[in-house]
């Protein structure tokens, strides 16, 4: 067949929920319970990065962690890649679309619930905009208050990758690295280097008390106690993005899924395989 377009980006299987068939799935229900739904968003990341990066980013950590899962001998389903999330505090920038956090839950509800129809009993929700984590949570326990043996889990990967990054070493940067800075940029390098544009990253950093309200150990989201609600990222960065991004490379971003990956396929086999067992 004649193209007359060129390719974008490549997607890579194993296949999702997307790119199987109804028998596909059936039969993939014979060999496991478990499918792992990523959460993304359509927000601003900066001149540099495509407004879907959350959710390429959520797909591809389910995606690496359904083949180690895999070749574990723990098979699951990769679900619906849900992109749209909780971006309020994007609306700044244009493309951004964000979704009211009562919308965000039920969607993820019925998600859930459809996937518990057809027979699926353990559902993992994977984040890729730690926007959504409040509501992930809240959706994830009205699904188990509503059915009577539906086990759900809300896997916050950026916890384990704070650690890393605390350790030194995963990226070159020494400040503050986060929205749509060095190692978000190199995962999308890694994974879809044809929608990154490093012709067009700016260098921008928070003040360190402005940094700490967004991404630090004291954050709920990478590890502490407190949780600051963000008002507008525009008004923080006017580029969108924190960081510098021209920093990133393709080994960090393989160095950070790794960090992720083998997190979640650690916490999936022990809760979901190991003690089925």
């Amino acid at each position: 067949m004649a193209r007359d377009a060129e390719d974008l980006y490549v997607i890579k299987g194993p296949k999702t929920i997307y790119e199987m068939t109804s028998a596909e799935v059936g039969a993939l229900l014979e060999r496991t319970k478990t499918v792992l739904i990523p959460v993304g968003a359509t927000e601003d990341h900066g001149a540099h990065l495509p407004l879907g990066t959350d959710m390429f980013e959520a797909r591809e950590i389910c995606r690496r962690a359904a083949a180690s899962l895999t070749a574990l001998g723990c098979p699951v389903l990769i679900g619906p890649t849900i992109p749209f999330g909780v971006s309020t505090f994007h609306m700044g920038f244009p493309g951004t679309i964000t979704l009211t956090s009562s919308t965000l839950i039920l969607l993820l509800k019925e998600v859930m619930l459809s996937l518990y129809q057809h027979g699926f009993r353990n559902l993992i929700l994977v984040h890729g905009h730690d926007g959504n984590l409040p509501q992930m949570m809240v959706a994830a326990q009205d699904v188990v208050n509503e059915t009577p043996d539906a086990t759900v889990a809300v896997m916050n990967w950026m916890v384990e990758l704070a650690k890393a990054y605390a350790k030194g070493g995963l990226i070159k940067s020494t400040k503050g690295e986060s929205h749509g800075g060095e190692g978000e940029t190199a995962r999308i390098i890694a994974t879809h280097p044809e929608l990154v544009d490093l012709s067009q990253a700016q260098e921008f950093y928070l003040q360190p008390h402005e940094l700490r309200k967004i991404q630090s150990p004291e954050h709920m989201k990478t590890g502490g106690g407190i949780f600051y609600p963000t008002r507008s990222y525009k008004a923080l960065t006017p580029v969108g993005s924190i960081g510098n991004p021209a920093l990133a490379t393709e080994e960090t971003g393989e160095k950070g899924y790794a960090v992720i990956v083998d997190w979640l396929v650690s916490i999936i086999k022990r809760d979901f395989f190991d003690e089925a067992q």
